[in-house]
């Protein structure tokens, strides 16, 4: 079976690289820590430990090495959701790998590890698409890891499925790799780059900082027009406070008898209704909170 998978071209020609730099082939590798992105790095440079090695994990850490004929450079950026890192701040950094592949990479590897998808994968996707914008997509390909030497197809398939919510976001582009194994690097190696080199001749332009800053510049505007959280859930009770009251004051006038009169049994009703409704949603959603805990 194939692990590969490549959609068609799709970009649109927007920059013009200088034709000194068209012999590079400029790669950012992005991930979560711990996803073997690192070690995918130096692999493709022929040397597995060149990045893992690095102490200052923080910053961006760019090699490169003439393969085939063709200079390579490779941009290691920090990984996220590191334990004690602050994430703003691996974020910027994460930022600067334009400028370590200046005039801009061909291609960004998303790597990730060859697991079902969770919340920590998205979380990390939406991070990607917060920070690079749009036109990143055109210029990227998910590369799976796994140090498993032989995968069962059956699992394979559903793993695939289960990660579509990912591949999909770059219009199925994705490679499975194994780096742990030596026997098949070398096959494995070649498949990639071929892969990458199909998604870089997809056009002759790079991503570039401009397309960054415009990326900053929709995120800015996408929270400035975003409601708060707190907003959010103040609007909602107050929902639910009105349709109880609405309900109450409804019933309460109806069924109301002995001493209230119809008009006091309404207010009654429209108070112990909203107190009902909003005591509702706030069980509701504590029950969600409590779901989505146990769930992780």
């Amino acid at each position: 079976m194939n692990y590969t998978k490549l959609s068609t071209c799709s970009r649109i020609p927007i920059y013009d690289e200088n034709p000194e730099n068209m012999g590079e082939l400029r790669i950012v590798l992005y991930g979560q820590s711990g996803q073997g992105k690192s070690t995918l790095g130096g692999i493709i440079l022929g040397n597995r430990e060149i990045f893992t090695s690095n102490k200052d994990s923080k910053k961006c850490h760019t090699e490169k090495k003439t393969i085939t004929g063709q200079e390579v450079v490779v941009v290691d950026t920090p990984g996220l959701f590191k334990v004690g890192d602050d994430r703003e701040e691996v974020v910027e950094e994460i930022k600067r790998s334009i400028k370590h592949a200046e005039p801009g990479p061909h291609v960004f590897l998303y790597v990730e590890r060859f697991k079902e998808i969770s919340q920590e994968k998205l979380d990390a996707l939406k991070v990607f698409q917060d920070t690079f914008g749009k036109q990143a997509v055109d210029y990227t390909m998910v590369v799976f890891t796994t140090k498993k030497k032989k995968i069962n197809d059956t699992i394979m398939e559903k793993t695939l499925k289960s990660l579509t919510r990912l591949t999909d976001q770059f219009q199925q582009r994705y490679f499975v790799f194994n780096i742990e194994d030596i026997e098949q690097q070398e096959s494995q190696l070649a498949e990639l780059l071929e892969n990458i080199t199909r998604v870089k001749n997809c056009t002759p332009h790079c991503y570039t900082s401009k397309m960054l800053q415009e990326a900053e510049e929709a995120l800015k505007i996408r929270k400035k027009t975003k409601p708060k959280p707190e907003e959010e859930w103040r609007s909602f009770y107050d929902r639910c406070g009105l349709m109880g009251m609405a309900v109450g004051c409804a019933v309460g006038y109806f069924i109301c008898g002995g001493e209230l009169t119809p008009t006091t049994g309404a207010g009654v009703g429209a108070v112990v209704g909203m107190m009902l409704f909003v005591g509702i949603a706030f069980l509701g959603v504590l029950a969600k909170i409590k779901i989505q805990t146990c769930c992780k």
